[in-house]
């Protein structure tokens, strides 16, 4: 402990005059609440270590604030009381969802504007018992490994993102069990690790999606947390982790390269230099073990501590800036998750002026910024961008938004760039099948390969044909089969593979005249998911499936009102209906210097191929459905297929 103080105030000295300019900065932001402030000094002027972590608190706090307002509240106190009296599966708690911000979804959007400060609100009391508190879980035999700026960094801090604050470490505090398992314990990263596994094991997630702004859930709010977005699940698991003493923050990614949406986890820290990323209902380590899928552009670390390599803190508040960089607080790591480059593009001569420029990637809809970089004439350069992911930069202001400024570019797995360009002095012809990429999709479709169709005179199929196999399918589309086999058949079903638990979207049975043949009763394995039985097979909605908690010896099927030669059959996998669909009207669109230009539109088919004559090579094009349907993705066309991005 002496070594360590010797340290500490070492440190201290060192950046004193840093540390002097950020308290100044609280003190003056705190108005009539700075009294509060000096207190908690005064409170540990005769204890060296907690005077430092109030003082590192106090510096870097004046940026912090909680979203606030009527809306806010009305949202956190409704939704902390459905958490600990309601139960439900997902569908049950998109409803509850759905049920507030019917209420105050649009007060909830202008809520983003009202901020209140923490240095004008936090009370000294309030401070001086999480900073008392975090010490009682310090140098535990499970955490000594651990530096005293690793404890005020990732342990210390009494708010982890923008929620209102609370005296969360009273309802996270360790259990006796933990203490008493870890008490023999010598100081050992593995020890730390074998906690966060044992605290977190049980944890699981119904995760949200929401439609708008919510603002961060209060800490103590999600104690019995039963559905939330993956941001809220983070927030749960560094705060249990920080209630005992384990040091863990918020990674996130703003963007993925090639899908929509963006991702927040929770990252903890098992030493001083390593970290792991998790969430709830993980093993520690598997979190992007089950993400192989998605690209990485950008991954922030958020901290309580201003970095001076921010945007927020390199412009100085001389430009508009977009949202996501208006934080002294976040950490670029993205060269400690993924390979990157750093990159130098040309920008457009009619490039709007400022400092600063951004890079982009499609979202599904629109481009959407995921990093900054300074220009310097017609050029820019990006740091540490992830490979093997399209990006294209754009210049931001309030009143625009985001602008192209340059072509966008495929930056490879090898790191070379490679421009976006349409080639319109060569043409080619492109079949489009699907406007969205096809993973998901895809899986499901390997799920009924080895599926069979019989039929059968005895209830119980002992006496059963197959009259069809499905093989390997390229596509996820509709499909048919036309059996050719003798005889007439009282009972249908599908067999399904062992594992695929059915996974069937659509099942039609037609007879030689292509009657649709009648059903008299439905039968089958129906230890069904709810909301997944079998009459999903005709309702005439692509999206709703048959779905059965068991694995093993899965069928359905139905009695006919009378035997019956099944003549042909039509199935269609589970899917996303993101394929090309019969009626529905596509417009096809490249990318061309900054906009995109239309191939014109065309009516889908039900082979769910639409072929496009005359179309400029080396292209990047998206596929609009006209129809409905919002989920959208770029791609490119290579030996007659599509490549998306």
């Amino acid at each position: 402990m002496k070594n360590l103080l010797l340290c500490c105030l070492a440190a201290t000295l060192a950046v004193s005059s840093c540390q002097k300019t950020g308290i100044r900065q609280t003190l003056e932001k705190a108005g009539e609440n700075r009294r509060e402030l000096e207190t908690v000094l005064e409170h540990y002027k005769n204890e060296p270590l907690k005077e430092k972590a109030a003082r590192f608190l106090l510096e870097n706090m004046d940026g912090h604030f909680a979203h606030t307002g009527e809306a806010v509240d009305v949202y956190d106190n409704y939704m902390d009381s459905v958490f600990r009296h309601c139960n439900g599966d997902r569908v049950f708690w998109i409803m509850k969802y759905d049920t507030i911000l019917q209420r105050t979804g649009l007060d909830l959007e202008l809520s983003q504007d009202e901020r209140l400060y923490d240095a004008q609100s936090v009370t000294a009391d309030f401070l001086t018992e999480h900073i008392d508190s975090a010490f009682t879980v310090w140098q535990q035999n499970w955490n000594k490994q651990y530096s005293f700026e690793m404890f005020c960094r990732y342990v210390l801090p009494y708010r982890i993102g923008n929620e209102k604050t609370s005296f969360w470490r009273r309802t996270f505090t360790v259990p006796s069990w933990v203490r008493e398992a870890y008490a023999p314990n010598q100081d050992n990263s593995t020890y730390a690790y074998g906690m966060a596994n044992d605290i977190l094991g049980g944890m699981r997630s119904v995760i949200y999606y929401p439609p708008q702004f919510l603002p961060d859930l209060p800490l103590t709010a999600l104690e019995h947390v039963k559905s939330a977005s993956c941001k809220e699940y983070a927030h749960l698991c560094v705060a249990v982790l920080r209630a005992h003493g384990l040091p863990a923050t918020i990674d996130f990614t703003p963007q993925w390269g090639n899908r929509g949406l963006g991702h927040e986890w929770c990252v903890f820290f098992p030493d001083n230099h390593s970290f792991i990323p998790f969430n709830p209902g993980e093993r520690l380590g598997d979190h992007f073990m089950k993400r192989k899928e998605d690209r990485l552009t950008k991954v922030f670390r958020q901290t309580y501590e201003k970095q001076p390599e921010s945007l927020y803190m390199q412009n100085k508040g001389e430009e508009e800036i977009p949202d996501l960089f208006d934080t002294p607080y976040i950490m670029d790591v993205t060269r400690e998750y993924t390979a990157t480059s750093d990159v130098e593009v040309e920008l457009y001569d009619d490039v709007e002026s400022g400092r600063f420029v951004y890079l982009s990637v499609f979202d599904n809809q629109d481009w959407s910024i995921v990093h900054w970089g300074t220009r310097h004439g017609r050029k820019a350069t990006f740091r540490d961008m992830a490979r093997n992911v399209v990006y294209m930069p754009v210049h931001y202001s309030e009143e625009n938004g985001t602008v192209p400024a340059g072509d966008a570019f495929l930056l490879d797995p090898q790191g070379n760039i490679h421009k976006m360009t349409a080639d319109t002095t060569q043409r080619t012809t492109v079949e489009v099948k699907r406007k969205f990429r096809d993973v998901r999709s895809n899986q499901f479709l390997q799920g009924v390969i080895g599926g069979k169709f019989q039929v059968a005179n005895q209830e119980d199929f002992s006496d059963s044909l197959t009259i069809h196999v499905i093989p390997h399918l390229k596509d996820n589309k509709f499909h048919v089969v036309h059996p050719r086999y003798t005889g007439e058949y009282r009972y249908f079903r599908y067999l399904s593979p062992d594992w695929s638990r059915g996974n069937m979207a659509e099942l039609y049975t037609f007879n030689a005249a292509g009657d649709t043949l009648k059903h008299k009763r439905l039968m089958g394995n129906f230890h069904v998911r709810p909301w997944c039985g079998p009459e999903n097979l005709f309702d005439g909605n692509v999206l709703s499936f048959y779905d059965s908690h068991d694995v093993y010896g899965v069928w359905y099927g139905w009695e006919l009102e009378q035997p019956e030669n099944v003549a042909r059959i039509v199935f269609l996998p589970r899917n996303d209906d993101n394929f090309i669909r019969e009626g529905e009207e596509y417009e096809l669109f490249y990318w061309n210097h900054g906009t995109w230009m239309s191939l014109g539109r065309k009516t889908g088919n039900f082979e769910a191929v639409l072929k496009y004559d005359n179309v400029p090579a080396q292209a990047l094009f998206r596929l609009h459905n006209r129809t409905k349907g919002s989920e959208e993705r770029i791609f490119t066309y290579e030996d007659g297929k599509q490549i998306w991005w």
